[in-house]
């Protein structure tokens, strides 16, 4: 409930979530009907048959190509720019986000998935070249129908 009434002014106004009626020491409430609408609305709009139990894809997670919000343009060049650090470093190295952070500004969390990502990209890069060099490295065995 909180995330859609922190972010119901990127909806159109037929989708947006309603505004809260009263708010009682920190915690918010809410017209029932109104929520109720509202919530007829998203599921119609999004088709929550296709979702998992959390409203999400199933096996998608944020931010990924799979599924999930769509990436970021920041978010895109945030990863080239922490994997360009891993291929020059050969590797990765503790104080990484943290270097990323001070140098590029922004907040270390951002740098954190940043990081995670250019290091799945940066292994996944290794992985193909050494089976690249393993079969250019092996010469081609007879087979036992020959």
């Amino acid at each position: 409930m909180a995330r859609w009434y922190a972010l119901r002014h990127e909806q159109p106004p037929e989708r947006r979530h309603p505004d809260r009626v009263i708010a009682v020491d920190r915690v918010d409430y809410y017209d029932q009907q109104a929520v109720e609408r509202f919530w007829a609305v998203h599921q119609e709009g999004v088709g929550t048959g296709r979702l998992g139990v959390s409203g999400r894809k199933s096996g998608a997670g944020h931010g990924e190509a799979r599924g999930g919000r769509p990436v970021s343009q920041e978010r895109v060049e945030a990863v080239e720019i922490a994997l360009g650090e891993l291929r020059r470093a050969g590797g990765y190295e503790r104080g990484l986000v943290a270097r990323l952070t001070r140098a590029h500004g922004g907040g270390a969390w951002m740098w954190e998935r940043a990081v995670t990502d250019a290091r799945a990209k940066y292994a996944a890069e290794l992985g193909a070249d050494s089976e690249a060099q393993q079969s250019a490295s092996q010469p081609d065995k007879p087979r036992a129908d020959q």
